[in-house]
């Protein structure tokens, strides 16, 4: 499919990924659309950041750990920590306990969930 389309759209494309089938796809983006029907289980995906990337689809752990982020408004959004006057990027957890710590310290920085 990629390889039609013109350069500036398939750049601009934003992952799409559904929880219950464990499916990341992209498509362009639209105004204010979040959600999304997943094409394999007709499920709501949910939009994520272009830096996302989706764990294999038997790593539950890593689902668990992404579902855990989502749901608290981490998209895979740039995060920053300030330390003095220098904000510095930060990396995103790697393990599930690791997540709770990082959606309580950088909270300020989660999106509204409206699902």
């Amino acid at each position: 499919m990629g390889r039609y389309m013109p350069r500036e759209i398939v750049s601009n494309l934003l992952p799409f990924t559904c929880f219950e089938c464990r499916c990341t796809f992209k498509r362009p983006p639209e105004k204010e659309v979040g959600v999304r029907k997943c094409p394999n289980c007709y499920g709501n995906a949910l939009c994520m950041d272009v830096r996302f990337r989706p764990p294999k689809k038997s790593d539950n752990k890593q689902w668990k750990k992404v579902e855990f982020l989502v749901s608290h408004g981490f998209f895979f959004q740039k995060v920053y920590r300030k330390e003095g006057p220098v904000w510095f990027r930060e990396k995103y957890p790697d393990t599930l306990d690791q997540a709770k710590e990082f959606v309580i310290n950088y909270k300020e920085q989660a999106f509204e969930i409206g699902i």
